[in-house]
């Protein structure tokens, strides 16, 4: 540093000159400098630096300031003072920095995330890395366009906590539902909890992964499921606490059963048939909800051939979900022969990942007494 200090001395007094011009060209002489050696400078000569160039720079126009942030986006020893200046200039300025420099810090991208425009977000979101408190912040800060960009680049790390909110996101926006699917890192049990809201041919696509998971990979996700379900579970409302209790009397009493399932139909008790209906296809509310919902044809056949219910038992529930004619008509005509060609066997596998959701859901209930 002290073969330097006379060097540094000169050009901080040469920032301080009035002239435009000769500031401008001050600046294109301390960046080729610091350019050609970039990577020999310490630690306190890069800070330097950095003072030198933020301070001529922030009084330069936006093409100088751009062409700047294309100089020292791709410059792993870049004066951390002078990237972070560029990063939340005007997003004109800052992009290239978002996009590439390794000199800003997680710490740096989230205050960004949280504070910046949208424009900014999708610049983080499509660097060649992004880290699982990054990926976070986006989530939590961004619009859908964002989450889409984040969630299709391959680089970007999401936590189990993180990938949770997309899926909801995702429910409400076919654009998340692809890129969810695509991910080689998306838990088995959120791929198949997607299985009850997305198209045919997405759900085609998580069979096929799903079939291909080893054991081991399974097992572990169903661990991990257990831990959220139990705490949804945990959350729920007092309400459905009841309902539940209702039901419980019902298997207590040993009314539950299919035939009764058509008598809340034809009684209009729709909330109790709901419950009903997920009990006896050992399924959990929130699952079956989602499905009926959704008005999924082919989640409603995965459950009913599941629990071996008659094709009326199925046909009842499709005309609950969408009681027109139009809909009547379909059920008669295609919906029941389709019904016939789900076998026991494979609902059950397809059922594996909902049942986890019942499981905790059991030991988690509260008994009738307590809410009664």
């Amino acid at each position: 540093m002290s073969d330097n200090a006379p060097q540094f001395q000169r050009l901080i007094e040469l920032a301080k000159e009035p002239s435009s011009d000769k500031r401008r060209e001050l600046l294109r002489q301390v960046t080729d400098v610091f350019l050609d050696n970039a990577p020999s400078y310490s630690a306190t000569e890069r800070d330097h630096f950095g003072v030198i160039l933020g301070h001529v720079a922030a009084d330069m126009d936006i093409a100088v300031r751009k062409q700047l942030s294309k100089q020292f986006a791709n410059v792993p020893s870049a004066p951390h003072s002078l990237i972070l200046q560029l990063a939340n200039d005007e997003f004109g300025v800052a992009k290239e920095v978002l996009l590439k420099s390794t000199v800003l810090t997680d710490d740096d991208l989230i205050a960004i995330a949280r504070n910046h425009t949208q424009e900014k977000l999708e610049a983080i979101a499509g660097r060649h890395t992004v880290s699982e408190a990054v990926s976070h912040a986006l989530v939590e800060n961004g619009d859908d366009q964002i989450v889409v960009k984040l969630i299709s680049n391959t680089g970007a790390k999401v936590s189990r906590e993180t990938m949770t909110r997309v899926v909801e996101r995702s429910e409400n926006n076919e654009a998340l539902q692809a890129p969810l699917i695509a991910r080689t890192d998306m838990p088995p049990d959120m791929l198949q909890d997607m299985f009850t809201f997305v198209s045919g041919e997405l759900r085609a696509k998580i069979t096929k992964t799903l079939e291909s998971l080893p054991p081991e990979v399974i097992d572990a996700a169903f661990k991990e499921a257990e831990k959220g379900f139990a705490e949804d579970m945990r959350q729920a409302r007092a309400s459905e606490r009841r309902a539940m209790a209702y039901v419980n009397e019902l298997i207590r009493l040993k009314k539950l059963t299919e035939p009764q399932l058509h008598e809340l139909l034809r009684n209009n008790k729709n909330v109790e048939f709901v419950h009903a209906f997920a009990r006896l296809v050992d399924v959990d509310l929130k699952t079956v909800r989602r499905i009926f919902n959704t008005c999924n044809v082919e989640g409603v056949a995965v459950m009913c051939k599941s629990a071996r219910f008659d094709r009326a038992t199925f046909t009842a529930v499709i005309f609950f979900l969408d009681p027109t004619p139009k809909r009547s008509l379909q059920v008669a005509n295609e919906l029941a022969p389709l019904y016939d060609r789900v076998s026991p066997e494979s609902a059950q596998r397809v059922l594996r990942f909902w049942r986890v959701r019942k499981d905790a859901t059991q030991a988690q209930t509260v008994p009738t007494a307590a809410v009664a």
